[in-house]
């Protein structure tokens, strides 16, 4: 296969634990080619979707490429989808999916978002309240106690924090996140269940391929590393069930979910982590994995 890694620059990237960086691995390793490029590579020349492409250790600028010519496009660059983000995901659209196989679908991800998606299958999910009006926000904490709050294009715990109803500066921090009731928020209850792990599972074409634990580090709440593999319940099957046709028919090829006790909580579909730091911390195979499955939906677009 020829690949194309479109992601944020490589030398911010972890290769301990990052997961891009785990796939190329994985990818090189099984003998594939890959090429890599940022989004400011990014161009429309002559109605087509172009990338000025280098190798992992080449020096830039690189050369340009019409990213049709690949096998797979992987478009791995970290949230948030800010204009910069979705400006990559019009270009990408151009790119014909029947022969070049888009990882995740530009499209899809535009529509599922990370934080709100999942509200579609509300029995899956704890109570929420998305708001930027103060008043429901202290009505929905005043109902469910201590809760959790996110803004909706946050990622990787920024911005998350808890609203607890005796703390004196809740009126501040939902003031702080609204943005003075500018701007929605994410809000649901503290999951006590959290104590027994965060379950990350990880979806490949809309099913289940591994599941991890991660527990909240230290003094913050907020959620750690891969800390266990951890075994699908009989209601992670159905929260993946539910979810992973839906899925699978917006070109969101990889995935991951998180779960706290019953609850599905975020659906991660930009660019979902967590395989290689399971491969380093747990000695999983989640890269190898999902270039396995790649390497499969290659060689059916392959035949005649």
């Amino acid at each position: 296969m020829d690949l194309i890694v479109i992601a944020d620059p490589f030398d911010r990237l972890d290769p301990e634990v990052d997961t891009t960086l785990g796939l190329i691995a994985a990818a090189q390793r099984r003998g594939h080619g890959v090429r890599c490029c940022t989004v400011s590579d990014l161009a429309i020349s002559g109605g087509r979707p172009r990338a000025r492409v280098r190798g992992l250790h080449e020096p830039s600028p690189g050369s340009w490429a019409d990213l049709g010519s690949a096998d797979v496009v992987l478009f791995r660059t970290d949230p948030p989808v800010d204009r910069r983000y979705v400006d990559a995901t019009l270009i990408l659209d151009l790119v014909d999916a029947r022969h070049t196989l888009l990882v995740n679908d530009p499209r899809g991800v535009r529509l599922a978002n990370e934080k709100l998606w999942a509200l579609q299958f509300p029995e899956l999910c704890p109570p929420t309240l998305v708001s930027s009006d103060g008043e429901l926000i202290a009505s929905f904490v005043a109902e469910h106690g201590c809760c959790v709050a996110k803004p909706i294009d946050g990622h990787a715990g920024r911005g998350v924090l808890r609203l607890d109803p005796t703390d004196p500066n809740r009126a501040s921090i939902v003031e702080l996140l609204t943005e003075r009731g500018g701007r929605p928020i994410v809000v649901q209850p503290w999951l006590e269940a959290v104590h027994a792990g965060n379950k990350r599972i990880f979806l490949h074409d809309g099913e289940p391929a591994g599941a991890v634990l991660r527990f909240p580090d230290g003094d913050d709440f907020r959620i750690g590393r891969p800390a266990v593999v951890a075994e699908l319940t009989r209601r992670d099957r159905e929260i993946c069930a539910r979810v992973g046709p839906a899925l699978r028919a917006l070109g969101l090829v990889l995935v991951g979910l998180d779960v706290i006790g019953d609850h599905l909580i975020e659906v991660n579909v930009t660019s979902s982590g967590a395989l290689h730091k399971a491969d380093r911390l747990l000695g999983t195979s989640l890269c190898d994995d999902f270039i396995h499955l790649l390497e499969t939906s290659v060689n059916h677009r392959r035949e005649p």
